[in-house]
């Protein structure tokens, strides 16, 4: 029996939660958990809190090294600990490379090394020569200038790159009791698969022969790699037989450097990946009918602890996706602006396939919406398809000018600049996170719906499965209301894994990135209007307004259909002309409609 809900509403509510739920409260979470989920809305203090945790674990020695990563450099930027850094908290923001301070040349380089994931010679060939060598924070701050930190801000694309990256970082603080906080879930739902090919393989040990570092560790090396190459799935599942021996920075830069010369561009960086293979989950590794490896590299194989921050994911697609039981204190409660109003539109005109040929009735609704509610000093924020939004703009602003309407305009969300003018009505696209310029606005209306398919579904479950072992699953769709669900295509697998978290991750695909969308108007701790397409339930709320079609929402706001609007507009037209004492016919020529149309209206008006 599931708990009862915690409903969090109003702003005494919402002060006195995060007083109770204070940084310290947290942290007292790790005494019996190693990884803890902190599933609190867009809006309700999860930046915040953050930012008093990632403090109070340095300061009350909870902590040696906390290393925060969010999934962008804007949402690091905004950081307390960013901004304003501490005098007593040795504190390090790894940043890009400065692209614009290389020089053409050295660029140019550079981006050819980046793809190959060969920085060590970037550093060598680019930055050594480099005259702002010695000035310049880059080429130090993965090694010397890691050392003796105490908090370590990086995104997580560092991960994709390296996926030690948390061990590489742990080893060079010398830090033994290790936080690890992740904000938002990306982090459940990146792709963690990696592939090795029997030529990149064979690439790497024809470099290690050919390189200058020791006969011991090059036969050591060789050995590994042959191995490797021979072992069919059943040997590469050996879970404590693949640890690829350890190298220097000076042996590392040595192969590579002799693999560049020999192969050039189709040489790649793999040591990285090979490091990872060791450690990860051995039931999914397995070799391909290509010869090559696949195997999962999730960044939670170290022994720090984890903290992740995101309203939008489930602890059962962490599980099965990273392997990982997290604990979730907040997962019966839930948050709702003290005067928002959820609507959504449970029909299948949303969904990208059907869109365009529904669009005119759709955005002819919305923008009588938005009409009324800019006459009432509202603010509205339009959500849409990312590959529909340069239409929705278009579209919108032509039925504008139809209806003599100047006013008002609708412009792309990436040209939007943040200012006061209600009639400026900007369209962001599902996806987005972490901006906030849209926190003051008070409607938010989604255009259309967002949906996954099938194939990324069943992918974004068993991405990290060997082929052999994946089971089919598909969306079913209920009525009244309509809804969409994952389910496993076969009942013989009802009781697998895979059955139990295929609903959740479609709900979280889905309905998560709607969410990410609508709450940057932050409807879950302000008074919101909200408006989603979805033939899903809410995640992690509920809706106060559940329509079936585009005609019932119209309804409820007293909208009229085109036709009518331009019935009534013809009928106040003939009235108009009638006034000034034209003729039937010469109405109907004016107007160009028929006499008898003419007769009806003035006969409608007659007895009114």
């Amino acid at each position: 029996m599931s708990a009862e809900k915690l409903f969090i509403s109003g702003g005494n509510a919402l002060t006195n939660f995060r007083k109770a739920n204070s940084a310290e409260i947290v942290l007292q979470h790790f005494n019996k958990h190693n990884q803890v989920l902190i599933c609190w809305q867009v809006g309700v203090g999860k930046s915040y809190n953050m930012d008093q945790v990632v403090e109070t674990a340095i300061r009350q020695n909870y902590y040696d090294l906390v290393i925060v990563m969010p999934p962008t450099r804007k949402i690091i930027d905004e950081r307390m600990f960013i901004k304003n850094p501490p005098s007593d908290i040795n504190v390090v923001n790894i940043r890009p490379r400065p692209a614009n301070e290389c020089g053409k040349e050295r660029n140019q380089l550079w981006t050819t090394y980046e793809a190959r994931n060969l920085g060590q010679l970037g550093k060598r060939d680019c930055c050594e020569s480099c005259p702002k060598y010695t000035e310049c924070f880059w080429p130090s701050q993965y090694g010397k200038a890691l050392q003796g930190n105490q908090v370590v801000f990086a995104t997580q694309a560092h991960l994709k790159h390296n996926p030690n990256f948390i061990a590489h970082v742990k080893e060079h603080t010398n830090a033994e009791r290790v936080l690890v906080i992740f904000d938002e879930a990306n982090i459940s739902l990146a792709n963690y698969s990696r592939t090795l090919t029997s030529s990149s393989v064979n690439q790497l040990m024809e470099a290690t022969d050919k390189s200058a570092i020791s006969n011991r560790r090059k036969t050591e090396i060789k050995h590994y790699l042959m191995c490797l190459l021979a072992a069919p799935s059943e040997d590469l599942q050996d879970a404590t037989a693949w640890l690829f021996p350890r190298l220097s920075t000076n042996e590392m830069t040595q192969i590579l450097t002799v693999g560049d010369k020999i192969y050039g561009d189709s040489f790649h960086n793999i040591i990285y990946d090979l490091q990872a293979f060791g450690y990860s989950s051995a039931d999914s590794r397995e070799k391909l009918s290509n010869n090559e490896i696949r195997f999962p590299a999730s960044p939670f194989t170290s022994t720090s602890d984890v903290l992740l921050y995101s309203g939008t994911t489930h602890p059962a697609i962490l599980k099965m996706r990273l392997g990982v039981d997290f604990y979730s204190p907040y997962a019966n409660y839930e948050f709702k602006g003290e005067g928002t109003t959820w609507m959504n539109i449970a029909s299948s005109i949303g969904a990208s396939s059907h869109f365009i040929k529904n669009a005119p009735q759709i955005l002819d609704v919305f923008l009588q919406l938005i009409i009324q509610r800019v006459q009432g000093g509202k603010r509205v924020l339009l959500v849409s398809k990312k590959d529909h939004v340069g239409y929705c703009v278009a579209a919108m602003n032509q039925m504008l000018i139809e209806q003599g309407i100047h006013h008002i305009r609708i412009v792309h969300g990436e040209h939007y600049v943040e200012r006061s003018d209600v009639s400026l009505i900007p369209v962001i696209h599902y996806g987005v996170i972490g901006i906030n310029q849209y926190e003051e606005f008070d409607c938010c209306y989604c255009l259309n719906s967002y949906y996954v398919t099938e194939k990324v579904l069943s992918h974004s479950i068993q991405e990290l499965r060997p082929d052999s072992e994946r089971i089919d699953v598909s969306i079913a769709y209920s009525k009244n209301p309509r809804r969409r669900n994952g389910v496993v295509a076969n009942e013989q697998y009802l009781f697998t894994d895979v059955a139990a978290v295929v609903d959740p991750m479609l709900q979280v695909l889905e309905m998560g990135t709607v969410v990410q969308a609508v709450g940057r108007v932050r409807p879950f701790t302000k008074s919101r209007e909200i408006i989603t397409f979805q033939s899903n339930d809410a995640l992690a709320s509920s809706y106060d307004k559940d329509f079936s079609s585009l005609e019932e929402l119209r309804k409820h706001f007293g909208l009229a259909t085109k036709r009518t609007r331009s019935s009534n507009s013809t009928a106040d037209d003939v009235m108009a002309l009638t006034a000034e004492n034209l003729k039937q016919a010469d109405i109907a020529k004016q107007l160009g409609i028929s006499v008898r149309t003419v007769r009806r209206y003035q006969s409608k008006a007659a007895s009114a």
